[in-house]
């Protein structure tokens, strides 16, 4: 009974892990990032700050309404005399030298409802609406090239998992091959048929391969983790990734002056950028704006009674024209300071195309020089499989020594291994290219020719 309580609790264990794993394609692997990844969450909290202050910046040129309410209690004579007037009670009798000198409590209500319109602000509200659009623009820009980040990101650990699993792969079938010729050579050697150093070498190798094997399995344990991050999976869920077999991502026949082209034009983080100058440039000439001449309507209308009601009506409309004089030169040293603000994003915009100049190169680059390798490992691949076969037929007609057998195979292994390293830098920096220029998107990336 307790062995089956032990096996249905292991059963149930097993049931519940695969339960909780979900499969993801690339592409389900992409949306999924594109949601969940702190970055992309990051990205569009932003987009709703830049939208937020835009709307402030509307709201500028909108009209204030209030409303209040206040109770007055006085002896003073003037009030007294006021509040006569506000409730439109004077008589002759409030105007005996007794009752203007001695008025007694004064008890008054006032309702008060008033608005304020600026009609003209010297052009500092349509600038600050002006920054607040390019202000969308660059956030939307920046979230733009933070979705590309994602993307590239899990595209390229996305592949790190397949070419992991292939290296497993390779690892356990040299494992095999290994243990079988470690059992081999000891049968041969207890039979005096090879020397002991021919034996001991089989032992050696198979540890070495068996060392790899454990290699490969973390590697494919770091592989799956670094995913899981890249794509912002809680730590609850489990991710697999359906066995999909590896492509040779083509390389784009494009020369590099075509892929800085488009990188300095479709980038999101150049267009945020320069949006960003635009918006800047805006706010400084805002803040001169606010010297200028300003124009504001106002309206107010009040009751007035000793107990709160809407009798004893009387209201005002006006306008104000004002200009600052003097204010310490508040607006002008505020001007300077986003001016030279200007001046530092516009020093970073240099930058930026010129490390966007440098990613395209080095993606190019390393996407060329990974084809070079993958066509060199993959016919050493071809070239190490003949050398196998025959050692082999060699080896079982006695004309040469184990060692060279596991020589043959441990060369076949570095090749495959080398050949899959080749496809991995392939995918990896074709995704690389593609953010660096600007173009990597959802709706792109069939078009790249990496497992989806």
């Amino acid at each position: 009974m307790k062995r089956l309580a032990v096996a249905l609790g292991m059963a149930a264990l097993f049931m519940a892990v695969h339960a909780a794993a979900r499969s993801f394609t690339l592409a389900q692997a992409v949306d999924f990032a594109l949601t969940h990844n702190s970055m992309a969450r990051l990205a569009k909290a932003r987009g709703a700050a830049a939208q937020a202050e835009l709307r402030l910046a509307r709201d500028q040129g909108l009209p204030e309404a209030g409303v209040s309410y206040g109770y007055l209690f006085s002896n003073n004579p003037l009030e007294a005399l006021s509040a006569e007037l506000e409730r439109r009670q004077v008589s002759a009798a409030a105007f005996t030298p007794n009752t203007l000198n001695h008025p007694g409590i004064t008890k008054l209500g006032t309702t008060t409802l008033s608005l304020s319109w600026p009609l003209y602000t010297g052009g500092a509200i349509h600038e600050a609406l002006r920054a607040g659009r390019y202000g969308r623009k660059a956030a939307q820009g920046a979230a733009r090239r933070i979705r590309q980040s994602i993307m590239a990101q899990v595209i390229q650990s996305y592949e790190g998992v397949l070419v992991a699993r292939e290296a497993l792969a390779v690892a356990h079938k040299a494992v095999v091959a290994a243990r079988r010729h470690a059992r081999t050579a000891r049968y041969l050697y207890a039979r005096g048929r090879i020397v002991r150093s021919d034996a001991l070498s089989a032992d050696v190798n198979l540890g070495a391969n068996e060392g790899m094997l454990a290699e490969a399995r973390g590697n494919v344990r770091i592989a799956m983790d670094n995913l899981a991050t890249a794509m912002g999976a809680p730590a609850g869920l489990a991710i697999t990734v359906p066995r999909v077999p590896l492509r040779v991502v083509p390389v784009p026949h494009h020369d590099l002056a075509a892929f800085y082209r488009q990188a300095l034009t479709d980038r999101p983080d150049i267009k945020s950028l320069r949006a960003e100058i635009a918006a800047m440039r805006a706010r400084a000439k805002a803040a001169r704006d606010r010297s200028s001449f300003q124009v504001r309507l106002t309206a107010q209308s009040q009751w007035f009674s000793e107990i709160p009601n809407l009798r004893h009506n009387a209201w005002t409309v006006g306008a104000v024209i004002s200009k600052s004089l003097y204010d310490g030169h508040r607006n002008r040293d505020r001007a300077d300071v986003l001016e030279q603000r200007v001046a530092e994003l516009e020093a970073r915009l240099a930058g930026l195309r010129a490390r966007i100049r440098n990613h395209v190169a080095r993606a190019f680059d390393n996407m060329r020089t990974a084809m070079t390798q993958y066509r060199i490992a993959n016919a050493n691949v071809v070239r190490a499989r003949q050398a196998v076969a025959v050692t082999q037929v060699r080896y079982g007609e006695g004309r040469t020594i184990l060692l060279s057998l596991l020589n043959a195979e441990h060369g076949l292994v570095q090749a495959r291994e080398a050949r899959l390293t080749a496809l991995y830098a392939l995918a990896a920096n074709r995704a690389a290219l593609a953010a660096a220029c600007g173009s990597l998107s959802r709706r792109t990336l069939a078009s790249l020719g990496i497992a989806s």
